[in-house]
C-alpha cells in the first residue's frame, strides 16, 4: 500500500466513482408556509441602487414579487428542487465530491513538503 492510499483510507476520502443520483424521483413539494417581506410597499430601499445616476428602488407589494423568489433562502424547498431533477442533483454530488478530492489532494500536497 502506497502512502496516497493510506492516507485516503485513513481519511476515508470518497473514490472518484460516483453514482448518477442518490435522490428519489418523487414530485410532491411540500407547500411552503407565505413568507411576508420586511418592508411595506412603497418603502424606497435606500442604498441599493446600483446605477450611478439612478434612483433607490422603491419595495414593491408581495404579491408583485415572484414566488420563486420566497423559495431562494428556504433550504428545505430547495432539496424538494434537487429531489425532483436528478440531472442537477448529480452534478451538485460531482461538484462537492471534486472539493473534497482537491481539498484532500492540496492536504497530500503539503505534507511532502
Amino acid at each position: 500500500m502506497n502512502r496516497l492510499t493510506a492516507v485516503q483510507t485513513i481519511l476515508r476520502l470518497p473514490s472518484r466513482r460516483l453514482p448518477l443520483c442518490r435522490f428519489s424521483y418523487s414530485s410532491d413539494i411540500a407547500a411552503a408556509p407565505k413568507v411576508n417581506s420586511m418592508t411595506p410597499a412603497g418603502t424606497k430601499l435606500k442604498g441599493l441602487n446600483i446605477k450611478k445616476n439612478g434612483e433607490d428602488p422603491v419595495a414593491l407589494a408581495d404579491e408583485e414579487y415572484p414566488p420563486w423568489l420566497w423559495e431562494v433562502l428556504d433550504e428545505e424547498a430547495q432539496k424538494a428542487k434537487l429531489r425532483t431533477d436528478p440531472e442537477k442533483a448529480a452534478h451538485r454530488e460531482r461538484r462537492e465530491a471534486n472539493r473534497k478530492q482537491i481539498k484532500a489532494d492540496n492536504f497530500l500536497r503539503g505534507m511532502n513538503g
